[in-house]
């Protein structure tokens, strides 16, 4: 048995303890949580330098992005950036596979544990069978053109049959699924779970307003494309499956739109990817208004392609510096609100008999805060 005090213990369902004490077997299983460190002998403690908290949950990445790091140009907006990936995507199949398993393995340094994962192709999934990261991947179906509609479907059918770990079928966003093929997902669905790109951009709304604005003009098909007078979650929602759903961005969210779709369903959660959301379109969403509309929210990194790195330390830092959202909050949202959603009962917080993993934090402020040198190791308890 190990008793673990850390300067600061942050649960991820509680408010924070300091001089807390963690009681783990040797095998990572939280056998409890005091507030009391009187209860243990001084003897059997082992001083953790730092804070510690669960293993985090990635809830948006693009794995097999990873070979295009550093080759798109930051701040140019979505629909310049995505217009980019076809073009620059393809390449050896031994670099795609190295820089695959390289990410990977940065995600375990970084203290994740669980990831919720977009897939085009086939190319992550070896790498997910052998990881020590629970991977649920979300193979992602688009096309406007309704024509394509089962052609499409029956290809994300033929590619979730080669993959061994947990999937759904996926629409890729609001802008780029014909009403057939979101049809064939919503009948295919049976609860699993459901993740979509969400008004990344601010003319995403504008396309479903009145067919216009730079999104709109970028797309292909779209003379298939129909206006219909609303937001863009707004007019996707009916085609949506009645599934635990994700929302993955939510830059250009109204509150009004947060509120609507939280009044109309309690399975929505809401992820945002901060450092994505600079380099593509420089600009973050209001986290206020998250608040204010009761959205459980998540943390995702996206990709590489859009991204430095895949860290989701990093990108709670990035929420801290920019706007005013505590330590404790943030790290609710990467790890039991990201497990929740995941429906990973044994992740995300501590509590007695799961085995969340755990990771250190080190230079946080006088106030326990984080700061632009926070870091995060996971603690493995072989090496105590």
């Amino acid at each position: 048995m190990h008793y673990l005090e850390s300067d600061i213990l942050f649960t991820g369902n509680s408010e924070p303890i300091k001089s807390g004490i963690l009681v783990v077997d040797s095998h990572g299983n939280i056998v409890d949580v005091l507030k009391n460190k009187g209860l243990v002998p001084a003897h059997k403690i082992k001083k953790i330098d730092g804070a510690l908290c669960p293993g985090f949950i990635n809830t948006h990445c693009h794995l097999e992005l990873s070979h295009l790091k550093s080759k798109l140009e930051r701040e140019t907006g979505l629909p310049a950036f995505i217009s980019q990936i076809p073009h620059i995507r393809k390449t050896e199949q031994q670099l795609i596979d190295s820089e695959i398993e390289k990410a990977d393995a940065q995600m375990r340094q970084n203290g994740i544990v669980a990831v919720a994962d977009i897939s085009n192709t086939n190319h992550t999934f070896k790498v997910k069978e052998n990881s020590s990261i629970y991977y649920h991947t979300f193979i992602e179906l688009f096309s406007l053109n309704p024509e394509l509609a089962n052609q499409v479907f029956d290809n994300g059918l033929q590619l979730e049959k080669q993959c061994n770990t947990p999937s759904s079928l996926v629409p890729h966003a609001n802008y780029s699924v014909s009403n057939e093929l979101f049809a064939l997902i919503k009948n295919y669905n049976r609860g699993g779970l459901l993740s979509i790109h969400n008004q990344e951009t601010e003319t995403e709304d504008r396309m479903f307003l009145d067919r216009s604005g730079l999104l709109f003009e970028t797309l292909t098909n779209v003379h298939y494309f129909t206006k219909t007078g609303k937001s863009a979650i707004r007019s996707t929602f009916p085609h949506l499956p009645n599934a635990k759903t994700l929302l993955v961005h939510n830059t250009f969210s109204s509150l009004k739109d947060m509120k609507w779709v939280n009044s109309n369903s309690e399975s929505f959660y809401w992820c945002t990817c901060p450092k994505a959301n600079l380099y593509i379109e420089n600009r973050l969403p209001n986290y206020a208004d998250f608040a204010a509309a009761n959205c459980k929210i998540t943390i995702g990194t996206d990709s590489l392609a859009s991204n430095d790195s895949l860290s989701i330390l990093e990108e709670m830092i990035v929420i801290s510096k920019y706007q005013n959202v505590d330590i404790n909050t943030l790290i609710m949202w990467a790890c039991k609100n990201g497990a929740e959603f995941l429906g990973l009962d044994d992740l995300g917080t501590f509590a007695k008999g799961k085995n969340p993993g755990i990771n250190v934090l080190t230079q946080l402020s006088d106030t326990f805060e984080l700061t632009s040198n926070t870091k995060v190791r996971p603690l493995n308890i072989n090496d105590l």
